[in-house]
């Protein structure tokens, strides 16, 4: 059944490629997702579902559908649908897409009900939306990656170039992609708005003690998330310093040649391959520095999530995210794109100034109240209303 429609709360459907995962598009879905389902109808629709059930906990309340599900054979017609290209122009170019997932969007998108509203994750699902959606149904593009990594593939231009105009409105994740976006696409009448995503939990009432003696860092382990660089920077510092340790959480293609520099530096006591935690709530609140390395980001969600307990941060000045988030000397140390030699004097002053990591730490804190889903789920209604089709 489509969402149905609460007096003055139009109905949300968010469109995802896999909610089921463990991914940042998956988490901040599931948070807005839920925290909207206490005023309207909310339903979750999962182009795929790879797992038996999702990372995160939904409400409840909130409908979740699965488009397509690998465990599942499909018949023969859906097979034959399944190998032609998606008919969708531009050409996303997603390997995944073809004319059955065309098929499968236009019903789900279609059950959507004048008044409604969609909110789209991806540039393929953007232009799925704005091809396949009723008329009075609104739709919203939110972005998850930066300008720069969106743009570097022409095939993704064309089909941004192409989608956002026929937008309602284009949700990103800082001021400069906002404005990279004005300035280079034809947006037309969209409304582009920077709506930060929110802290995954509550914010901690006051500042434990930042006494722990441990470095923690997480994300994906990828070439371009700077682990390698991390523990380079972390070395001198844990040869004068035995009793600090570098905690790192995550996994990816890189873990192997990161265990490889581990080794051939002699870390193995102090710098641990931690792997995914199902309780990173309570890994921050036992961290005394949190630390970010990547050459690149969208917005670094563990970074307001580290804030949301206190912890002072570090991060490269990457494009981008970082210096929308870190006030630097106030609540961590910003540090310029560039040798690592900066990171690691900035990381060892942290390491051997409580008082500043107890400084920074506390304003941290104060900072995060900015991101909790109370204000972020203000902005996203605030958006409806202004953007909102009426129903005809």
């Amino acid at each position: 059944m489509p969402p149905s429609e609460r007096p003055g709360h139009p109905s949300v459907t968010f469109v995802v490629f896999d909610a089921y995962g463990g991914g940042g598009v998956a988490r901040t879905v599931v948070n807005l997702a839920n925290h909207l389902s206490k005023t309207r109808e909310v339903r979750v629709v999962s182009l795929y579902r790879r797992r038996r059930r999702p990372r995160f906990e939904l409400d409840p309340a909130v409908e979740l559908v699965a488009l397509r599900d690998p465990s599942k054979p499909d018949p023969r017609w859906a097979r034959a649908l399944d190998e032609r290209p998606t008919r969708l122009r531009p050409n996303p170019s997603e390997s995944t897409m073809s004319v059955l997932t065309d098929l499968l969007l236009r019903r789900a998108l279609r059950a959507v009900p004048p008044g409604g509203v969609v909110v789209s994750t991806r540039p393929s699902l953007h232009l799925a939306s704005t091809a396949f959606t009723r008329r009075g149904v609104t739709t919203i593009g939110w972005e998850h990656l930066n300008f720069a990594n969106r743009m570097k593939n022409p095939r993704m231009r064309a089909v941004l170039e192409a989608a956002i105009p026929d937008l309602d409105g284009y949700v990103v994740l800082t001021e400069a992609d906002a404005s990279d976006y004005r300035r280079a696409l034809p947006v037309g009448d969209t409304e582009v708005a920077v709506i930060r995503n929110s802290v995954s939990w509550p914010i901690l009432d006051e500042v434990p003690p930042r006494d722990s003696k441990v470095i923690v860092s997480a994300g994906r382990l990828v070439p371009h998330k700077g682990v390698r660089r991390l523990v380079r920077a972390f070395a001198p510092i844990a040869r004068s310093h035995s009793d600090w340790q570098l905690h790192i959480y995550g996994s990816g293609r890189d873990k192997r040649k990161i265990k490889q520099l581990i080794a051939r530096l002699g870390l193995e006591s102090q710098v641990l391959l931690k792997g995914y935690s199902r309780d990173f709530h309570s890994v921050l609140a036992n961290a005394s520095v949190f630390a970010m390395a990547s050459r690149k980001e969208g917005f670094p969600m563990v970074l307001i999530e580290a804030m949301s307990n206190g912890v002072p941060l570090i991060a490269f000045d990457c494009p981008r995210g970082p210096a929308e988030i870190i006030r630097h000397r106030q609540n961590g140390l910003l540090i310029p794109e560039g040798p690592t030699r900066r990171f690691r004097a900035a990381l060892r002053g942290l390491v051997e100034d409580a008082d500043l990591r107890e400084r920074l730490g506390a304003q941290a804190l104060r900072d995060a109240e900015a991101y909790t889903i109370e204000h972020i789920g203000a902005d996203w209604d605030r958006l409806f209303a202004r953007v909102g089709s009426p129903v005809r």
